[in-house]
């Protein structure tokens, strides 16, 4: 086959605008797949006991009486005891805020420090380029130390 036959041919498939009888295949829309049953939601009963406990504790109330409160204000009803479910909240709220600022306080402390390295470097050697003096090697490395390792000995 020559090269123009070729070219030919692919000029008749440029213009070629009929359509085969598989080319218009079509098919039924698909169904969307079933929604997935609800699931059961997980309560922290171990926070809501720990809530009831310091009502009972702290505001006088009966267990009883501490659960309903909490199970209203997590469905977000009204009841005689809500002021005191919403104090106890910002109370565990505050303690555990103070809690994770007693952890972090000593590691922003040290990124503090690290951070004051560096500023004091980088002022070291903004001081040292204006003054156009060269940097002077550390005095605990050898003048050889290099990241490539001794130099090769010469014959």
């Amino acid at each position: 086959m020559r090269t123009e036959d070729v070219l030919a041919q692919i000029d008749r498939a440029l213009t070629d605008c009929t359509v085969s009888p598989d080319a218009m295949r079509c098919r039924p829309a698909e169904e969307p797949p079933a929604a997935a049953p609800p699931r059961p939601v997980a309560v922290p009963t171990a926070g809501r006991e720990f809530l009831v406990r310091r009502l009972v504790d702290r505001h006088g109330l009966t267990r009883a009486a501490a659960l309903r409160a909490v199970l209203a204000a997590e469905r977000g009803t009204s009841t005689e005891h809500a002021e005191a479910v919403q104090a106890e909240v910002r109370a565990l709220a505050g303690e555990m805020m103070q809690r994770l600022r007693d952890a972090f306080r000593p590691l922003v402390a040290s990124w503090a420090a690290a951070m004051q390295r560096l500023v004091d470097a980088a002022q070291h050697l903004q001081a040292t380029a204006s003054k156009g003096q060269p940097v002077r090697r550390r005095p605990d490395r050898p003048a050889w130390q290099s990241p490539y390792g001794p130099p090769l000995k010469r014959r």
